[in-house]
């Protein structure tokens, strides 16, 4: 409590540090008696009223660090203050290996919703299905709750259970799932032949994701195949560091992704080194689940032409957010720059369009008549561009199949190309 106490103290005093530097170098003291100062001093003067007159007597710092959430929350839907325990949570799910039930989740319009199941997770068992919205975790309703303490809440000790209350679209009353905890050990890649097509699928990209793909494609090429399907639907993104690995492994030079943000000095541009992988037609599959670090590789391909993309729109969170540690620690996820595809396009709130469409078709239904992506968030960073570019190609659904039809299109679009492909 001590050391909560004088964090909080540390943020009013840097607050006023700051305030006070901005003040004396851009602003004339009239100018800020009239804007910051004030705002400060209103600051300041809540703080006063809610220690003296709330009814129950609430902790300074605990007001403070809510106050900082806040501020911080209000920014975009993926910009968070983070306490130490959230901020080790952060931590822990990069690595690949933690306990809970299994789903990337986002806020929209202040809801608890579901952008994906993970793949194999008791969440994706239990039938949980992206778009769904989480409206109570065990006996707490969801509303006006931050992302942070939803994670918290859904992780819990291996094997208690946890008790959801789920809004469907087109389902008349909620549904009620209890769903026990797991250790979650994701697998960030699966591959397999399928009859002398490749099949990679990126679940998610942690740590070692480029040296498992890399490893994967050497697998299969061993075995002779001749075409590449990569898999990314419903992955919510995660390190770009092998978001970027993975796009070298198929591009032989130029730009993969650009990184700009406020500050021009600190832009970033990343090139190809030498693609590894022989050259080969490849089709990547993506769906509105595909997000982040997974747009980045199908952006990539698309735009150096090295993939043909088949599926449906993508997610569109194309902003990148920066871990910033604090004193006792806390730490800032804050929303610092934009990606850009190797062309100049902004994937934010846009996402990737892929050149031939395909919705899903299967015997159970996937195709909700709704898809969550970036631009239903509430406060989400605005895009210069719009959805202008069309698939080349759309592809109808039959009525009826038991197999992925996205998949065998993606397939029969490898096969058609493999006859004409040039030998490099």
């Amino acid at each position: 409590m001590k050391n909560r106490f004088l964090f909080a103290i540390g943020i009013i005093a840097s607050l006023v540090i700051i305030i006070c530097a901005i003040l004396s170098f851009r602003v004339t003291p009239t100018e800020a008696t009239s804007n910051q100062y004030n705002d400060l001093k209103m600051f300041s003067q809540v703080l006063a009223i809610v220690q003296s007159q709330y009814v129950d007597k609430v902790s300074p710092s605990e007001l403070i660090v809510n106050a900082t959430k806040g501020m911080v929350n209000s920014l975009d839907p993926h910009s968070a203050f983070m306490t130490p325990q959230e901020y080790k949570d952060l931590q822990v799910s990069t690595t690949g290996e933690f306990g809970g039930i299994g789903t990337s989740i986002t806020l929209k319009d202040g809801l608890i919703t579901v952008v994906t199941p993970i793949e194999g997770t008791p969440a994706y068992k239990a039938g949980i299905k992206a778009g769904d919205i989480i409206l109570q975790i065990n006996d707490k309703s969801t509303l006006g709750m931050s992302l942070n303490e939803a994670v918290k809440l859904l992780r819990g000790k291996v094997g208690t259970e946890v008790r959801l209350v789920i809004g469907r679209k087109n389902e008349k009353k909620p549904l009620i799932l209890n769903i026990k905890r797991e250790i979650i050990h994701i697998k960030s890649v699966d591959y397999k032949d399928l009859d002398g097509i490749g099949y990679i699928r990126i679940i998610q990209f942690q740590e070692g994701t480029a040296k498992a793909v890399s490893n994967a494609f050497t697998s299969l090429n061993k075995k002779g195949i001749k075409g590449l399907v990569i898999d990314l639907r419903d992955n919510s993104g995660g390190l770009l560091t092998e978001a970027i690995g993975v796009s070298d492994l198929f591009v032989n030079k130029g730009v993969i992704v650009s990184v700009k943000g406020r500050n021009k000095s600190e832009d970033q541009v990343f090139y190809a080194k030498d693609g590894k992988v022989p050259n080969m037609p490849i089709a990547v599959l993506i769906n509105s689940g595909t997000a982040s670090a997974a747009e980045i590789v199908a952006g990539c391909l698309k735009d150096h032409k090295t993939a043909v993309i088949v599926g449906t729109r993508s997610f569109g969170k194309g902003s990148v957010q920066s871990i910033i540690p604090l004193k006792d620690g806390y730490a800032l996820r804050l929303t610092t720059a934009r990606y850009y595809t190797p062309d100049g396009h902004s994937i934010q709130a846009v996402g990737v369009v892929p050149n031939v469409e395909v919705k899903p078709a299967k015997v159970e239904s996937e195709d909700f008549g709704y898809a969550l992506r970036e631009e239903n968030l509430i406060n989400h960073l605005a895009s210069n561009e719009t959805v202008q570019a069309k698939p080349q190609e759309v592809i109808k659904e039959p009525q009826q199949t038991t197999q992925d039809f996205q998949l065998l299109t993606a397939i029969n679009i490898v096969k058609a190309q493999i006859a004409e492909w040039p030998k490099k």
